[in-house]
């Protein structure tokens, strides 16, 4: 099987507000506020994914 890359989700769902606050401080795009599905009354933060959004988050 070759080594194909995994197509990015054009969106990106963070559940913490602080890390949704560093990603708008470095530029980052959000798309749109929700209420969370997983953990209701919290808000989910959908961002515009890209690859420097990724590489942040596996800094973290």
């Amino acid at each position: 099987m070759p080594n194909e890359l995994k197509p990015i989700n054009p969106r990106k769902t963070i559940l913490s507000m602080r890390v949704a606050r560093e990603l708008l401080a470095r530029g980052h795009r959000i798309i749109d506020i929700q209420y969370s599905r997983k953990d209701p009354g919290a808000a989910a933060y959908l961002f515009e994914n890209s690859e420097e959004l990724e590489n942040y988050l596996t800094q973290l």
